[in-house]
């Protein structure tokens, strides 16, 4: 697949910014759901113990799902700085702009599709595959620091 833009413009920078966004979703969506579903009787000066505070109140389905999409906020939050130095070291040791704009998009790519599985699997079994799709995107920037490191030598 051809890229969109010419292969001098690096746009891995970017991506960071779009990672942190991205990893908002879930965060979002964890909230306008509750918001709704508690009709807004939700702690605006606790907003960390809505979820825990709602547990028992809202139907089981409804809750576990919110449960997995805080938790997809959660391990996105935790994940985004080891994507960001990834990029950082890259460009640093300047890596090619295709090598570089390919790991981000492959990560963003990877982190939208994990996020999903996430916030969606309730089956124990099915999560198996969430967790091959960790494995991917955390290693996308592993294999960035690798080869940034490489090319310091």
């Amino acid at each position: 697949m051809a890229s969109m833009l010419p292969a001098s413009d690096n746009w891995s920078i970017h991506s960071i910014p779009m990672a942190f966004g991205l990893g908002l979703v879930p965060h979002l969506y964890c909230q306008g759901r509750l918001m709704l579903a508690t009709r807004g009787q939700m702690s605006i000066a606790q907003p960390r113990n809505n979820l825990e505070t709602w547990k028992g109140k809202l139907p089981n389905a409804l809750w576990a799902q919110l449960s997995r999409a805080r938790g997809a906020h959660l391990n996105s939050l935790e994940v985004f700085p080891l994507f960001a130095a990834a990029i950082l070291a890259g460009n640093m040791s300047k890596l090619p702009s295709k090598d570089l704009n390919n790991a981000a998009l492959s990560f963003l790519g990877a982190r939208t599709l994990y996020m999903t599985l996430y916030t969606t699997i309730s089956h124990d079994t099915l999560a198996f595959a969430r967790t091959g799709v960790y494995t991917w995107s955390i290693g996308i920037p592993l294999v960035l620091l690798w080869k940034a490191g490489k090319q310091q030598v």
